[in-house]
């Protein structure tokens, strides 16, 4: 199963209208409700989101060493972009709605890759930086 054309766009045009207002609130927001998400998902994670599953915990931590000003070495855009996609992974209100099975998760998967090509560089630090942590 895969997206409709319309699905595809209006989930694209969704996630960059997410990016475009992203401030310090929705970054929190993301942070917070991402990890409940995670750990709500974490026994089953949805087959559509099995390809990006560990780079998505990767981003919600991110989101949270940020929030906490642990980790700052990112751009602001990859910030938005990690945000967006995460507040539409959290959103009960997607294009295709989470709970139809097969393709309730297909527009989530489209969305964190859209934000993982704009941030994979930055992860891949981001990944690095975090195994050198203490406790990690």
């Amino acid at each position: 199963m895969a997206l409709s054309r319309e699905q595809e766009a209006r989930a694209r045009a969704r996630f960059t209208d997410d990016m475009d207002e992203v401030g310090d609130a929705e970054l929190h927001q993301a942070a917070r409700e991402g990890e409940r998400k995670l750990d709500r998902l974490a026994e089953t994670p949805p087959a559509a989101l099995l390809d990006w599953w560990q780079e998505l915990k990767l981003m919600v931590s991110l989101l949270n060493d940020y929030r906490k000003g642990d980790y700052r070495a990112v751009p602001w855009k990859v910030m938005a972009a990690l945000t967006g996609a995460v507040i539409y992974f959290v959103s009960p209100l997607d294009v295709v709605p989470d709970f139809l099975p097969l393709a309730g998760y297909l527009d989530d998967a489209l969305v964190i890759k859209l934000a993982l090509d704009l941030a994979r560089a930055d992860l891949a630090r981001y990944a690095a930086w975090k195994a050198q942590q203490p406790g990690e």
